[in-house]
């Protein structure tokens, strides 16, 4: 899927910067064009202007003469740049040119006509070698009974045209190699712009494969024992209490885990909100020791909380009772019935309130600490059952922790215990 998307989203890049890459080629081509012929048309017109008048005198004063206008001298004595000069009468005969000028290349008897008509004009033609000249019209003046004459100054427009040539492929040729990088260009970053959405969609097959996995295995126990149940209909409840328990239990479990992956889903949305309040880190932390002590009790584990003075923060009460409750029960489920004491102090440093949470139980080998915090990752997935974790706590407490502007750090060594460390900014 993301194969394809990546592919339409370089080839609608493509496309788009193939018709900018056409449109301004065009304009380019366009404007060169314009540039060029305006600059011929120019230096005709100037040509012309310049001859127009004393040719037009020598052949009135041959006419008075009554000398044939035939052989009439024309143009200037010495041409470069290939510019030729002719006159021709009302029917399109030549009566006087440049040596350079080719017949083959003159206006026609209509095209004369329709200059004497309508005054001025450029047209194109093709000399004899199948060169493509600009030749520039203009009717001589002269009194109405008289003949009419048209001078005809024009050059060859090869040299444009080969410019023209040369810029059309070059920008053909840039245009291409452009649309290439752009193709690979656009393949690499429609690719970077994908690799977070495939990453989401990762995790988010990852998260409903994992759910699934844990709910399948309550569900199946509540199941074998309802089925249980059902075979010992007749038999009072009493003798399947156990299977009662049983349900009882696992429903609880699924409660647990149903609602803490109910918060991950709302704090994705961006539907969790904190409500922010000032309080007594200390006395918070104080107090849901106070709670927690009752599961660390059968274990036999002392949890103490190291003496401290108020540590005011800014925070959401019900989230970070949460958050606490999450630290000090990972650290007493992960912690061998005996083992030594679970710490937990509270002070300020600077700016920042400093909760940390330290036990002395089985601890994470290195190699899982970077996955720590991914939603449903347990380090020992053999006993994770069996303390009744599903993977989700250190999910939910780093959110809580973000959501609160801190940070969350974890530092573990395998038979030597965790230390949880929790920055938050402290109030003023």
């Amino acid at each position: 899927m993301f194969s394809r998307a990546r592919w339409r989203l370089t080839l609608s890049f493509a496309g788009v910067l193939a018709l900018i890459i056409v449109l301004m080629g065009a304009a380019v081509l366009y404007t060169g064009r314009r540039v060029l012929f305006d600059q011929v048309n120019d230096d005709l017109t100037a040509r012309a202007e310049r001859e127009s008048r004393p040719l037009a005198e020598r052949l009135l004063q041959r006419i008075r003469n009554g000398d044939t206008p035939a052989g009439v001298d024309i143009g200037p004595a010495f041409t470069a740049g290939g510019y030729f000069y002719a006159v021709t009468n009302a029917t399109g005969d030549v009566i006087g040119s440049t040596a350079n000028a080719d017949p083959a290349g003159l206006a026609d008897q209509a095209t004369v006509e329709k200059a004497l008509e309508n005054g001025p004009a450029f047209i194109d033609t093709d000399s004899s070698d199948g060169d493509q000249l600009r030749v520039y019209l203009v009717p001589l003046a002269g009194q109405r009974q008289q003949p009419r004459f048209v001078l005809q100054v024009g050059r060859s427009t090869e040299p444009e045209r080969d410019a023209l040539r040369r810029l059309t492929f070059v920008l053909a040729a840039g245009g291409a190699g452009g649309l290439v990088l752009a193709l690979g260009a656009g393949f690499w970053l429609a690719g970077r712009a994908l690799r977070p959405i495939q990453a989401a969609m990762d995790r988010q097959r990852a998260f409903v494969a994992d759910a699934s996995h844990e709910l399948r295995t309550p569900l199946s126990l509540i199941r074998a024992n309802a089925e249980l149940l059902q075979r010992g209909r007749d038999s009072p409840v009493s003798a399947n209490i156990a299977s009662v328990d049983d349900i009882i239990g696992e429903t609880d479990r699924l409660t647990g885990l149903v609602g803490q992956m109910l918060t991950l889903a709302r704090s994705d949305a961006g539907e969790s909100t904190v409500q922010m309040a000032l309080l007594d880190l200390h006395a918070l932390a104080e107090d849901i020791a106070r709670e927690m002590r009752l599961l660390a009790e059968p274990k036999r584990i002392a949890l103490e909380v190291q003496p401290g003075t108020a540590v005011y923060v800014a925070g959401d009460e019900t989230r970070l009772r949460e958050l606490i409750t999450i630290m000090l029960d990972n650290a007493i489920k992960y912690s061998d019935a005996g083992a030594g004491p679970v710490n937990m102090r509270v002070e300020r440093n600077g700016t920042n309130a400093i909760l940390r949470v330290g036990d002395a139980g089985r601890g994470i080998p290195p190699e899982a600490l970077p996955q720590i915090f991914d939603r449903f990752y347990r380090a020992d997935k053999s006993r994770s059952r069996d303390v009744g974790g599903a993977g989700l706590g250190l999910a939910i407490a780093k959110w809580i922790v973000e959501a609160h502007k801190g940070t969350i750090a974890i530092d573990s060594e395998p038979g030597r215990g965790t230390v949880v460390t929790v920055e938050l900014p402290a109030h003023p």
